[in-house]
């Protein structure tokens, strides 16, 4: 099934869903309907998605300002480093810190005017003040942060992994539905077979794409 909220779209099959930008989530509506009882009555399905997948992206948006800020106050090298690791930090552990008070703030980070006009303003002010290296690593991750590539790299080194783990992006899902079932006095226990059933339909689709 194919569903659109505001330019959101979303593809739903029996065991994921998957964002028209490429965010893919094993968990279902029907899955969400089914264990936690109540939150579609107080959000739609797209809407939670649309939530989710703002705090996927924020690892890319808030890395590009970091390095932005970093290029003008510290050695270029350092900003590339640190850039790059606090990326890779904010990726794997996001889940951490969802949090549904600041999803707005994150949201409009994310938006891509903001971004774009930051970028325009910082790159353009390197090339004027001969920051060539700053300026050729500012584009680079400009680039990989837009189209998210180095997104989609952590996704694949996370779903090599051993261990039965929630993929990232449902680790991410399963904190906004626990955030909203304690905001909406919703049961958080009805979470954990929420969980199971993300990570059946994991072991069901690791096993097909075995054969």
């Amino acid at each position: 099934m194919f569903s659109k909220s505001n330019k959101f779209n979303i593809l739903e099959s029996p065991i994921s869903t998957i964002t028209s930008a490429g965010h893919w989530f094993f968990a279902t509506r029907k899955s969400v309907e089914e264990y936690v009882p109540g939150i579609l009555d107080k959000l739609t399905f797209e809407d939670l998605i649309k939530k989710a997948v703002t705090w996927i992206d924020s690892a890319d948006s808030i890395s590009m300002l970091l390095y932005f800020v970093l290029a003008f106050t510290v050695q270029p090298w350092i900003a590339i480093i640190v850039t790059f690791l606090f990326h890779a930090g904010w990726y794997f552990n996001k889940s951490a810190v969802v949090n549904i008070t600041f999803t707005p703030v994150i949201g409009f980070i994310n938006h891509d005017f903001i971004q774009l006009l930051t970028a325009g303003i910082a790159l353009s002010y390197m090339g004027i003040s001969g920051m060539y290296l700053a300026l050729a690593f500012g584009v680079l991750y400009f680039f990989l942060f837009k189209i998210g590539l180095l997104r989609r790299l952590w996704d694949k080194i996370d779903r090599n992994k051993e261990g039965g783990k929630l993929p990232l992006n449902d680790r991410v899902l399963k904190m906004l539905l626990i955030r909203y079932s304690i905001y909406e006095d919703i049961a958080p226990e009805e979470i954990k077979k929420l969980e199971k059933h993300v990570q059946d339909a994991v072991i069901e689709f690791n096993k097909k794409k075995k054969k």
